[in-house]
């Protein structure tokens, strides 16, 4: 993605240009259930009216107190993955692995970092291609990969319905899915991947607290249609009611047609123009800011402060140039590294791990200390930390 003025990018938005990056990897646009309704609303009980007491006054202190505190945790970048548990020996080879595969730039970078991996642990590897707006080539690849006996199948971002489920399982293969929601971790799925989105919701809330201390007014942008990003938009609303009786928060949905006919932004913008209070606007993923900020100027409204969930390249230049607020970290490298290490450790019958140490790390970048990094992969050796576990050397 090339960055001008502000991410103006003609065409289609690709979630996570953290590549999958990271939301939502191989999504694509016309498969997800499309949402209901353009528009809706959930304010904190008593945020439009002043605090008049002194009992009110002393929680919102206390809310901007443990908001701004709870930053610290994330100003630095991680340096060490949260798994630590290496393998009993370097993989088994000859296992098969098909990566689902779509032309999106997140989807091909999991299939090199797959294709790479699979190729030092001597396992064979291929791709089934589908086009994402297609779901009928969607279970044509399911089906090429199970004709190719894969052992195990990389997906990312489509929903997977319960016959494909059954399908897979009663050809023995398992699935190793990334950014895939709804969909449970239990047989034949070993590991789903996907950002920790309520921790970055509430992050992200923080943020708001604390920056607007205590009297934000935020206009969210929210996609529906991306079941995933229900965990960032819950926990943000959640969290800011919970610490914050004097902010506002409005949700605005996007249907996916909306986002395939390039209406996110405009459709944001009619919600700030309706609530001129706003001063915040709050985006569930990186990269449908696209030509936020130029939209913003042109509609007057260029004192509203862009902070979001998983930054891309556009927002990190815009952190340093002041024009964006805040961004939460997300690397699509490292949730493919993870993919990858639960088929290694499932080949080995070892356990996966999920919970905590299975869980990606992120930062809160702001112009303070967002420096001269141009994508958010970290920590930065990741690869060698984890070839280091798995037991496997070569490039």
């Amino acid at each position: 993605m090339q960055h001008n003025s502000r991410r103006e990018v003609s065409g289609r938005v690709l979630p996570r240009s953290r590549p999958v990056t990271a939301l939502l990897a191989a999504i694509g646009i016309g498969i997800a259930v499309a949402a209901c309704g353009s528009s809706s609303s959930s304010s904190s009980p008593g945020s439009t009216v002043v605090a008049s007491n002194a009992s009110a006054r002393t929680s919102a202190t206390g809310g901007v107190a443990t908001a701004t505190a709870a930053l610290k945790t994330y100003q630095a970048a991680p340096t060490r993955i949260n798994i630590t548990t290496p393998l009993k020996s370097a993989p088994p080879p000859g296992k098969t692995v098909v990566v689902l595969g779509t032309p999106q730039p997140q989807n091909v970078q999991i299939q090199q970092t797959v294709a790479q991996l699979a190729h030092l642990a001597h396992w064979n590897y291929s791709v089934a291609s589908y086009d994402p707006a297609d779901p009928a080539t969607f279970n044509s690849a399911i089906q090429t990969a199970l004709t190719k006996h894969a052992n195990y199948i990389v997906e990312a971002g489509i929903p997977v319905t319960p016959a494909i489920l059954q399908q897979v399982e009663h050809a023995g293969a398992k699935l190793a899915v990334t950014a895939v929601y709804p969909i449970a971790v239990k047989p034949p799925v070993i590991v789903n991947t996907s950002a920790d989105n309520s921790t970055q919701g509430n992050l992200m809330a923080d943020y708001f607290v604390s920056d607007s201390n205590g009297k934000g007014n935020a206009v969210i942008e929210h996609v529906p249609g991306y079941a995933i990003l229900d965990g960032f938009t819950n926990a943000f609303t959640a969290r800011v009611k919970a610490l914050c009786p004097g902010c506002t928060t409005t949700t605005t949905n996007v249907t996916l047609p909306q986002l395939a006919a390039g209406q996110l932004v405009p459709t944001v913008i009619s919600a700030l123009k309706r609530n001129p209070s706003a001063n915040y606007v709050v985006f569930d993923d990186g990269p449908f800011a696209t030509g936020m900020t130029s939209a913003l100027a042109a509609a007057g409204l260029s004192k509203i402060k862009v902070i979001g969930e998983a930054a891309d390249p556009a927002g990190l230049a815009a952190l340093r140039t002041g024009t964006e607020a805040a961004w939460t970290g997300y690397s699509s490298p490292y949730a493919t590294l993870q993919v990858v290490d639960a088929m290694f450790r499932d080949a080995e019958g070892l356990p996966v791990p999920q919970a905590q140490e299975g869980v990606q790390q992120t930062q809160l970048l702001t112009k303070a200390n967002v420096g001269s990094i141009t994508d958010w992969n970290y920590p930065t050796n990741a690869l060698q930390q984890f070839k280091a576990l798995w037991k496997i050397s070569g490039q």
